[in-house]
């Protein structure tokens, strides 16, 4: 890091920058890079950590530390576990760490995982501890293709949808169509049943604004609509988790 007069500057080659919202930068430092490259869809950085651990950033955002991602997957997988799904759909998860979560709980019986960037899998399964052993599991299935298009044209039915992507299809509200379109899916292919990670719970950084389009949207598809505030060590930060369906 190096000081020059008010401004602050880190060096590329040894930090990873993120701005959650205007006036406050995250740090973190790159011990070492173990990936760094654009895919068709974003920047994929894999780096270790001194505090966390092994990191996954896309454009810059940390979305897996080896150090909480037990917090985060719990949050977002814990209702299907408790409420014995057997079929599971996840939308998004190319880190693996979804997969790793749900194939803990002795209901399930097949995960059929949908990301559209083929390299984020890719290198998750190199360089992500765990990844290669959830996508080489007899019981998941991977697809490579666009969620949205998928749920919307398949055929198939589940018990549950675990939405883990990142807030960027939801973030604009131009978006708010597509965010009703796969709630009906969900409703019609998933018993009304799914999971979302809608991001941090600081208003500042605009989480709350797609909490609030999916409070309004998903209570029209979905019952008893929970939402849980988990502090997540690495993100700095509370985060929200949206719950619809689930006895429990």
């Amino acid at each position: 890091m190096t000081n020059t007069g008010s401004r602050v500057c880190f060096e590329r080659s040894k930090y990873i920058v993120y701005e959650p919202y205007r006036g406050l930068h995250l740090a973190y430092h790159a011990k070492r890079f173990c990936f760094s490259a654009r895919s068709k869809y974003q920047k994929i950085d894999i780096i270790d950590n001194e505090a966390y651990g092994r990191m996954l950033f896309l454009d810059s955002n940390v979305q897996h530390t080896s150090y909480d991602a037990q917090i985060f997957n719990e949050a977002l997988c814990g209702a299907a576990g408790r409420n014995k799904a057997a079929r599971v759909v996840v939308l998004g998860g190319g880190s693996g760490q979804t997969l790793l979560t749900l194939l803990k709980y002795p209901t399930i019986r097949t995960v059929t995982l949908v990301e559209i960037d083929k390299l984020l899998v890719e290198s998750c399964r190199k360089y992500i501890v765990g990844a290669d052993r959830a996508f080489r599991d007899g019981r998941v299935r991977v697809l490579i293709d666009d969620a949205f298009r998928y749920l919307h044209s398949t055929n198939e039915k589940f018990d549950t949808a675990i939405i883990d992507l990142t807030e960027r299809p939801f973030g604009i509200r131009s978006n708010t169509a597509t965010l009703r379109r796969l709630y009906m899916d969900i409703n019609a292919k998933c018993k009304g049943h799914c999971s979302q990670y809608l991001g941090s719970s600081v208003p500042l950084a605009g989480g709350r604004q797609l909490k609030d389009v999916a409070d309004r949207l998903s209570r029209k598809f979905f019952s008893k609509v929970k939402y849980v505030d988990v502090f997540i060590p690495s993100f700095g930060a509370p985060h929200t988790f949206m719950h619809a369906g689930y006895a429990k």
